[in-house]
């Protein structure tokens, strides 16, 4: 399995081009599979980015099908209450109008901070 630093490097490199990056893509440099080791893999990164006062990545990380993050992605309790969604919903890709739009902000917000962070 990758470690977190060099997952978070694969993310990084993914951030300031301004890019995404699919599940299926960390699924295949991580060597994890779907559901909770990726979670688990998605989330030890985000902690540690959060910890250096930085977005973290998880809105990059989307379905190929979509280009948005999956249902489980708002499952998250730092989301605003409105978009909370119950983890019935986490397997759900169908997303609302505005939690396309939250998706788009928390995009353009890691774009612009890790294209000018010095990382």
């Amino acid at each position: 399995m990758l470690g977190v630093e060099n997952l978070r490097q694969e993310l990084l490199k993914a951030a300031k081009s301004h890019g995404t990056l699919t599940y299926g893509r960390l699924m295949k440099i991580t060597g994890v599979s779907r559901g909770k080791p990726l979670f688990a893999a998605i989330v030890a990164v985000d902690r540690a980015e959060y910890a250096r006062g930085a977005p973290g990545f998880a809105a990059i990380i989307v379905r190929k099908d979509t280009g948005f993050p999956g249902g489980g992605f708002f499952c998250d309790d730092e989301l605003p209450p409105s978009l909370r969604r119950p983890y019935s919903r986490a397997s759900d890709p169908v997303l609302s109008t505005a939690e396309m739009n939250y998706v788009k902000s928390a995009q353009k917000r890691i774009w612009d901070y890790y294209s000018s962070a010095q990382t």
